[in-house]
């Protein structure tokens, strides 16, 4: 080989800085597992197995992935250092099928494949961003728990669109005002809605509407709970509540943020409000 040539078949293999033999370093074994995981996944199983003879790092990897066994919860709590990892994780156990999620990650946008999850039953996210999505399908999907989670109304839309079977909904969110576009179409999405919880810590001085758009009965509708500050937009969506919800059960109110004497007109105009549920029952806190 001439000198150029071994110039060149050195620049592939850089040397460590530790290095203090001649042996080449293994770059592709000093990969982190989970980067190892996801490449794997995507090999055939044959070529899987037969990278147990690389080295001792690779020799178990294989049998994870040969393993159908479908993980029922999986619970992601991370920090920065992790995050580049978090989307590979989520892949894995998205082809375990998994039907519990569980995924708290500031600063994560969670990649477009946990949208489509055949298995997922639950799923909370926390503290992440949700891309936006190109197609949703999450037909199993009964609890959805976004916990001060960063998205766009498109993205909601869309999220909503594809879980037909979804029963319990919590949004925590620093601000619901932009909202009012987007729950009547949540409402018409998911027909078996049965709780509803929506807390907020940002209380603008404008009155805004919460509601607007035509309104759909909430057939299935039993539990609601609200912790904002109330004010005459905001009524409007109480409002809305019980005089579309014909088995509703109980209504709860968190009137925390609120003066005495601004608790008291909400209570006189709870009041006045007809309800389709004669059961139901408001709770003020």
């Amino acid at each position: 080989m001439d000198e150029e040539g071994e110039k060149r078949k050195r620049s592939c293999f850089p040397e460590s800085s530790d290095k203090r033999s001649g042996d080449e370093v293994d770059w592709l074994s000093e990969l982190p597992e989970a980067l190892l995981v996801y490449v794997l996944l995507n090999l055939p199983t044959k070529d899987v197995v037969k990278t147990s003879v690389l080295s001792t790092k690779w020799r178990n990897i294989w049998r994870f992935l040969r393993s159908n066994r479908i993980v029922n919860k999986f619970k992601l709590r991370c920090d920065s250092d992790l995050v580049g990892d978090v989307d590979v994780f989520i892949y894995m156990v998205i082809k375990r099928k998994v039907q519990h999620l569980d995924v708290t990650c500031p600063l994560v946008h969670i990649d477009r494949e946990i949208y489509n999850c055949e298995s997922l039953v639950s799923l909370k996210l926390s503290e992440v961003t949700l891309t936006k999505p190109e197609f949703v399908s999450l037909p199993s999907l009964k609890v959805l728990v976004l916990d001060w989670v960063e998205f766009n109304e498109f993205a909601f839309d869309m999220l909503m669109s594809g879980c037909p079977a979804l029963e319990s909904f919590t949004l925590c969110r620093r601000c619901l005002d932009n909202m009012g576009n987007v729950l009547p179409f949540f409402f018409k999405s998911c027909p078996n809605l049965k709780s509803l919880v929506l807390e907020s810590d940002y209380f603008p001085r404008k009155r805004t509407s919460i509601i607007s758009g035509p309104r759909c009965l909430l057939s299935s509708l039993e539990y609601v709970k609200i912790e904002f500050a109330l004010d005459k937009g905001k009524m409007e969506l109480v409002r809305y509540l019980l005089e579309n919800s014909p088995i509703l059960k109980k209504l709860t109110l968190s009137l925390d943020h609120c003066s005495r004497k601004k608790c008291c007109v909400i209570l006189r105009e709870l009041l006045k409000i007809p309800r389709c549920s004669s059961s139901c029952r408001v709770i003020v806190l």
